[in-house]
């Protein structure tokens, strides 16, 4: 048995148990810590599976931000009350086994029906042909902002959606009326000092190293949001844009994405169709703009999920 397969074996076992946990062990801070550790291996498995991309992703944004909000939900609104469950304890978990075991037949009936695939079938290697004519050298930022930019506008667009949603619960749609944690921070000083720079400057290097290896704007603009949330936790109210600022930095992402689509509308080059020398300089700024929109997103809806100050309107609880 080598020492690959080992790894593998003990990758599987770590993300089923921790999984596991995450669904059944007791209590709601309890499950949201295991899902904090289910996301980091699995974005091990990724690392595995040759993906960095997915990897960068899945630790930043599904375990971190996620996680984040998750913990954050939990602590600041505990359980009231005794917790009423309908029918017998073991009825939830065995209707979940059930649901699972028929997605995984599913799933591998749909396999089986879809056959091998070939070695060098799929657009793989027709991607990797074109990269050089994208702009960039790295394929996966070559997909997502030259040969499939429309998914990447319309990921945009439902995140930016979705805080634009979240804060029309909140008065005016501004979140000015959120206290700050101020004097009880819950992060250390001298932790946000250390970590805040740090956190920023992989943030930059993701952005830039986006173009030619694993990085890019998703993965930056989650750094990016966590800087802003350890300073929002360390006493910092000004960290996150609550007041006149917010929509613009909200809406500054999708607003450069849809503007770069007129303009190459306008020069004759189609939807958000780039062409040489410039696009390469292109998708670097959108890349730079992507990052700070995605970052003051995910930063407003963990500010946004918090309680308005007593006697402030709408989002306020009896």
């Amino acid at each position: 048995m080598t020492v690959g397969l080992v790894l593998d074996l003990v990758l599987v076992t770590a993300v089923l148990v921790s999984a596991g946990l995450a669904l059944f062990v007791p209590g709601r801070v309890a499950s949201v810590m295991m899902f904090l550790v289910f996301g980091l291996v699995l974005a091990v498995v990724w690392a595995r599976l040759g993906a960095p991309d997915v990897a960068l992703a899945e630790a930043a944004i599904a375990a971190g931000v996620t996680g984040a909000l998750l913990l954050d939900a939990v602590t600041e609104r505990p359980r009231r009350g005794p917790d009423r469950r309908v029918g017998p304890r073991w009825l939830m978990p065995l209707l979940g086994a059930v649901a699972g075991a028929g997605l995984v037949v599913l799933l591998g009936a749909a396999a089986l029906q879809a056959g091998p695939v070939e070695p060098g079938t799929g657009l793989g290697p027709t991607v990797l042909d074109r990269t050089d004519d994208s702009g960039v050298s790295h394929p996966v930022t070559a997909v997502l902002l030259a040969f499939r930019a429309y998914d990447t506008l319309l990921e945009v667009a439902v995140l930016t959606l979705a805080v634009v949603v979240v804060l029309s619960l909140h008065r005016d749609g501004r979140l000015e009326t959120v206290p700050a944690p101020g004097a009880a921070s819950p992060v250390p000083d001298a932790l946000v000092r250390l970590a805040v720079p740090v956190i920023v400057l992989g943030a930059g290097w993701l952005l830039v190293a986006g173009s030619s290896r694993p990085g890019g704007a998703f993965q930056a603009g989650a750094l990016l949001a966590g800087a802003l949330i350890l300073l929002r936790l360390g006493g910092i109210r000004l960290a996150v844009p609550t007041g006149r600022w917010l929509r613009p930095a909200v809406l500054v992402g999708l607003a450069a994405f849809l503007t770069l689509g007129y303009v190459t509308v306008a020069l004759g080059q189609g939807w958000l169709v780039l062409a040489e020398p410039w696009q390469g300089t292109v998708i670097l700024l959108l890349e730079a703009v992507l990052t700070v929109s995605i970052g003051a997103c995910l930063a407003v809806l963990f500010v946004a999920g918090r309680r308005p100050a007593a006697g402030t309107g709408r989002g306020e609880e009896p």
